[in-house]
């Protein structure tokens, strides 16, 4: 800041000097000389330089400690420095010529112009760099335009000069074309600063405006000396007042803080449209010259088609830069807009058409396309094979669409397809062709694969582009969710399902700790209800934990709400282990008041083949206490298909731990008598399907006697779910079941519900041996082979989840929860 003060001081003290005591006029004192002459040229031309000197530094300080516009400010120093140099020898040669040492006189004014005009390209360069890092402007390298405009304004005062009768036209022709090229150099900076203050967003930045101010001031002080020799030879009382408030606003502006630029795209346009005018303005230059030429001077005239035709020729090379960097512009814009694999548009370009068409409220369709068992391929055969069917996929897409059709991939497996102006039921008949066209397999590398894909459309319907394409992924997700190989389209209840769905995964993320969950949503908290198990005596044997959601806004949800999202989102394990836990724990505490139960835990598929499973369920025994024959685990059929050794390996070691396992569900899959063999089971579940007809179709009941007589041969314990009246209860006990478990007893209770039921109607508690009545006759058992249902999980429900309570012998099932 001292340094600008100072700048600020001496530029203040010099342009009085200069205004009062003008060069020319100490320079060409009267007769006898003046003594003072000399003393006031030291003066003041130790306090130009000093003025130059403390500005070229405080721009360099600029340059090298704030990052910002460094590149700017560095030239912006380097012009400083220049001047000042030029300054220094300026006022040496005026001191020589006024001592008589050197007979130049003048030669002060010609190096001060000389250092101006070696100072205007650096200047240059600085402004067409000034704010780039905030508005992108498109070519800071643009010096051939300059240098183009410089000439061609050079030839045109070529011109000009003699048809003005300007005492400059008189002048030896180097010093003539010396004049014309700093003035011209001059003006191209005032264009330059003007043009930067719009194209660069500066037009709040007082900075810039006093450039354009001081630039202005520098132009027209420079176009008064076409009438005033003294004044353009730099001698006269304003010559060097425009360039000293230039220097010193650069100085200023070094230190005052920028304004927040206006931020703008990169463009061509201002370096494409100033290439153009300069080309036609030499044009013009060389036209005139031809014309006129013989009404002018003949050193005019070929100076000024000397200056025309290097103008021409900057911008003519420069025209070739800039069409060499709008070919390569248009190729790296295709290529942006481009998917590499497949040649189709690319999501940034669906992204773009689809904010077009919408903007200008054209009707649109969009069809979402996602192929059918890719991953499969890709896994199986390699990213080779997934590429080239990615391929063929594209190039039937192009094939199969309409001309005024997008067709886009937008990432792995997924393409699009933009139908402007088009129906829904145009984009289904254009589904009907692609199904059609994709029944025959693909024939890759001597493999026959199938190219199926499962289609989600949206219409446009005021929607924003995001809304749209959201729309058709969530009809795409459905059309895949249905068997895959088929086609969705979107409607509102749809659309408010699948968000449903959407905020229950958000907030299932959150009850189960998700890494990826929302922190501040509220998501309610995970309930365990209990269901008992009793034995032929009414004696309570045991009760199974079955898990509830208490849901913020829903309310009490069961399993059948929410299950399907835990098993799809990977969140099993984390449920189970809070399920486990909670049930291990109440059964601890039941015992600890008297009551010995076996507590039953769902465990899914992925449970079972979960690695950690072991350590969870050696942690929970440790931690609750409860020992490991009061712990049952139920599994599916179902659940040790997908990887029968590995569970059955698993098994087997929770067994040798002491806990029980049991087959739930058993005769709602494929029932195999392997599994029957193989598991370590203690206890078979009768599924409902079985129980509920045992009273009405005597083949169900030969069916549940054979399952119960060879059960008892292994050595299994049976129990029958979902009881729901007293003659099921006794058929299912001359069947020789040896426990029960519905609502006929009690439905599924929170603890306390629990703790109540077993004081009041819960009789004396036992634990069921699992031997098998003696007086069950013989009977042959018929194997049913019914298709599999998924796996359960911790979370599971079953009939004896029904939301209803217990009214004495109902007759039909109850409703669903």
């Amino acid at each position: 800041m001292r340094l600008v003060l100072l700048c600020v001081t001496t530029a203040v003290v010099a342009l009085v000097t200069q205004v009062a005591v003008p060069t020319g006029t100490v320079l060409a004192p009267p007769a006898g000389g003046d003594p003072w002459a000399l003393p006031v040229l030291v003066v003041r031309g130790v306090g130009r330089v000093v003025m130059f000197a403390a500005a070229a530094v405080v721009l360099t300080w600029r340059a090298r400690t704030v990052a910002p516009e460094e590149a700017v400010w560095r030239y912006f120093s380097r012009a400083a420095w220049v001047a000042t140099t030029a300054a220094a020898g300026a006022g040496i040669a005026d001191c020589l010529s006024l001592t008589g040492s050197s007979n130049a006189t003048g030669a002060g004014g010609l190096i001060l112009g000389l250092g101006v005009l070696s100072a205007c390209p650096l200047i240059y360069q600085g402004l067409v760099r000034w704010n780039r890092h905030g508005t992108l402007l498109s070519e800071p390298g643009d010096w051939l335009n300059g240098v183009g405009a410089t000439f061609t304004l050079t030839a045109i005062g070529n011109l000009l000069l003699p048809v003005l009768g300007s005492p400059i036209a008189q002048w030896p022709m180097w010093q003539e074309q010396l004049w014309l090229l700093r003035t011209s150099a001059e003006i191209v900076l005032l264009g330059s600063a003007a043009t930067v203050l719009n194209l660069g967003g500066l037009v709040r930045d007082a900075r810039a405006w006093a450039l354009v101010l001081s630039f202005s001031l520098v132009v027209v002080i420079d176009l008064a000396g076409v009438h005033d020799p003294v004044t353009a030879a730099g001698n006269g009382p304003l010559s060097e007042v425009g360039w000293t408030v230039a220097i010193t606003a650069l100085a200023v502006a070094a230190v005052v803080r920028a304004a927040p630029p206006l931020s703008r795209p990169a463009t061509t346009a201002a370096p494409t449209a100033g290439s153009f005018v300069v080309l036609l303005a030499s044009i013009a230059v060389l036209a005139a010259a031809g014309t006129i030429g013989a009404d002018l001077p003949g050193d005019a005239v070929r100076a000024g088609v000397v200056a025309g035709v290097l103008g021409g020729l900057s911008v003519s090379v420069r025209g070739v830069q800039l069409i060499r960097l709008l070919a390569d512009l248009v190729t790296t814009r295709r290529e942006a807009l481009t998917d590499d694999l497949t040649g189709l548009a690319n999501r940034r370009a669906l992204d773009r058409t689809l904010d077009e068409h919408l903007s200008a409220g054209r009707p649109i369709s969009l069809m979402l396309i996602d192929l059918d068992g890719f991953k499969e391929v890709n896994d199986r055969f390699g990213h080779a094979v997934g590429d080239e069917l990615l391929r063929r996929a594209g190039a039937l897409l192009q094939r199969v669409s309409p001309p005024q059709a997008v067709s886009a991939r937008l990432g792995g497996d997924e393409f699009a397809i933009v139908l402007p102006g088009s129906s829904t039921e145009e984009a289904l008949a254009l589904f009907a062709v692609l199904a059609d066209a994709t029944q025959a397999p693909v024939l890759i590398d001597g493999r026959r694969l199938l190219a199926r894909a499962s289609v989600g459309i949206a219409t446009a319907a005021g929607e924003t582009p995001e809304q749209l394409l959201r729309h058709a992924d969530a009809a795409m997700y459905r059309a895949k969710t249905a068997g895959g190989a088929g086609v969705a389209v979107h409607d509102e209840s749809a659309a408010l399902a699948d968000e449903q769905r959407a905020r229950l995964v958000e907030e299932l993320k959150v009850l189960l700790h998700s890494p990826d969950a929302v922190d501040d949503l509220d998501a309610g908290a995970i309930a365990v209800h209990y269901q008992p198990q009793l034995g032929v005596s009414g004696a309570v044997a045991g009760a199974e934990a079955l898990v509830r959601w208490q849901h913020p806004r829903l309310g009490l949800l069961t399993p059948d709400r929410f299950l399907d999202l835990v098993e799809e989102y990977a969140l099993m394990p984390d449920l189970t282990a809070q399920v486990l836990r909670r049930a291990a724990g109440q059964a601890a505490q039941w015992l600890r008041r008297g009551h010995r139960l076996r507590m039953s835990v769902n465990l899914s598929a992925s449970c079972l083949s979960h690695p950690d499973l072991l350590p969870l369920v050696d942690g929970v025994l440790a931690q609750s206490g409860l020992d490991s024959r009061d712990l049952v685990l139920e599994v599916t059929e179902t659940s040790l298909m997908a990887d029968p050794q590995e569970s059955i390996a698993r098994l087997h070691d929770l067994a040798g731990r002491g806990i029980d396992i049991s087959i739930d569900d058993y005769g709602s899959g494929y029932s195999s008598l392997a599994y029957l063999h193989d598991l370590p089971a203690s206890e078979l579940k009768l599924d409902r399907s079985l129980t509920r007809q045992v009273t009405t179709n005597p083949r169900t009941a030969d069916i549940v006697a054979g399952t119960v007589a060879l059960a008892h041969r292994l050595g299994l314990r049976v129990i029958a779910e979902g009881v729901e009246d007293t003659t099921m209860l006794h058929a299912l006990h001359a069947l020789g079941c040896d426990e029960t478990q519905g609502y006929l007893h009690a439905r599924p209770m929170t603890a306390e519900g629990f703790d109540d039921w077993l004081a009041t109607a819960g009789g004396s508690t036992t634990r069921s041996t699992g031997t098998a009545p003696a007086a069950v006759p013989r009977s042959t058992v018929g194997l049913w082979s019914i298709p599999p249902r998924s796996g359960r999980g911790a979370a599971d429900t079953s009939n004896d989840e029904e939301n209803h309570d217990h009214v004495a012998a109902p007759t039909t099932r109850p409703p669903e929860p």
